[in-house]
């Protein structure tokens, strides 16, 4: 007795899987998770004295730097900042782009599905 396997049924373009047809949502949620990440971590001091990247002031360590006849406290602390800067606008931009490749995704399966109908 020989034993077949059924044919193959073949599937319509909107039964597809849950991933591939909300890919791009995820896409975008993943962006925007990556860009809020960089914002929170952005607002984080660069050291005791210092403002964070994206609060760049430092005023204490200025003053700290004029009273005790400019040890440097100050250039220090945008040094740091600067330093703190680079993996911040990083993600954000990382962010950025993801979601615009999460819309364009949506626009390609758009297109795609207007074509096969």
């Amino acid at each position: 007795m020989a034993m077949h396997d059924s044919p193959a049924k073949p599937t319509a373009a909107g039964n597809r899987g849950l991933w591939r047809r909300r890919m791009w949502m995820w896409i975008v949620a993943a962006g925007l998770d990556v860009y809020i990440l960089g914002f929170v971590i952005g607002l984080q001091p660069s050291g005791p004295l210092c403002g964070s990247p994206l609060l760049r002031e430092s005023h204490a360590a200025e003053l700290i730097g004029l009273q005790k006849a400019g040890i440097g406290a100050a250039a220090v602390c945008y040094k740091n900042i600067d330093a703190d800067s680079v993996p911040v606008w990083s993600l954000m931009a990382l962010g950025v782009l993801m979601v615009i490749a999460g819309v364009a995704v949506r626009i390609i399966i758009i297109r795609r599905s207007a074509r096969v109908e």
